[in-house]
């Protein structure tokens, strides 16, 4: 993600929790759908967003 200055912005536990739900509610949103690809790939962003998070705790 960009900020609107072009620069990216740090990643904090906040952002990356933030992030995380996003996805997942719009993972849902996609299974109720009835899109299985798109629920797919954000369950991939989930899991990456996940990971980026344990990385950032145990830093």
């Amino acid at each position: 993600m960009v900020s609107r200055t072009g620069e990216t912005p740090e990643r904090t536990t906040g952002r990356i929790e933030h992030e995380i739900r996003s996805c997942t509610r719009a993972r849902h949103a996609a299974e109720a759908a009835g899109r299985p690809d798109i629920a797919q790939l954000l369950r991939a962003a989930t899991d990456c967003g996940l990971d980026e998070l344990n990385d950032l705790k145990r830093a």
